[in-house]
């Protein structure tokens, strides 16, 4: 293989698309949407640099979950484009994003209540037979969660939560991003970690 080589892609059947890219040296795999390659590739661009050294800066010596720091980059790209539109408009702009997800997510208001959702979240809630509404539990406050993001700088935070709907309930742990944050108002993006929602059972309240 040539290591002098941009990057390759390599053909998924659906969802996202996988490409390596030479970062520091070392061939690496990410899998992002197309949307989100193109915002990267767009902001690379316009910073006159090659998509692989803009990544390498990205992820630095991270040895976390870089895919999700290239999807944030991308993500925060979109709410500055989101954030010249008029508040509609901007809404429907994050139901884009989240639908070209092809993991669970969901955004949520400062009230933990679910303003938007994917279509993966709901054939996730099809698949663990919910029939009535969702009810979503953060396993921590959003005051504490924005404190977090202002405190650490932090652009991802993983945290446990609890989804019940009728008799049944079930643990998982969300990926979280902040998107707006304004005059009391904030959303939040809720990625759920797919490997981690555990199998429904039933409630005793």
């Amino acid at each position: 293989m040539d290591p002098n080589t941009e990057d390759i892609d390599i053909p998924v059947a659906k969802g996202p698309r996988l490409r390596l890219l030479t970062v520091q040296g070392r061939r690496r795999a990410f899998k992002l949407e197309d949307a989100f390659w193109q915002a990267l590739e767009y902001i690379a661009r316009r910073r006159k640099q090659r998509l692989s050294a803009y990544v390498a800066q990205l992820i630095g010596n991270d040895s976390g979950n870089a895919t999700a720091r290239l999807r944030v980059a991308a993500i925060e790209w979109f709410m500055r484009e989101a954030q010249a539109e008029q508040p509609a408009h901007a809404k429907e702009r994050w139901q884009r994003i989240i639908d070209l997800m092809a993991e669970p997510a969901f955004v949520i208001d400062r009230h933990k209540q679910i303003r938007l959702f994917n279509s993966s979240m709901r054939n996730f809630v099809a698949s663990v037979g919910a029939q009535s509404h969702l009810r979503f539990e953060l396993a921590a406050e959003i005051s504490r969660v924005l404190m977090l993001f202002d405190e650490n700088e932090q652009r991802i935070l993983s945290i446990p939560c609890s989804l019940e709907a009728g008799q049944q309930s079930w643990k998982a742990t969300v990926r979280v991003t902040l998107l707006e944050r304004a005059h009391g108002h904030a959303l939040l993006l809720c990625v759920l970690h797919p490997s981690s929602s555990s199998r429904p059972s039933q409630s005793t309240r």
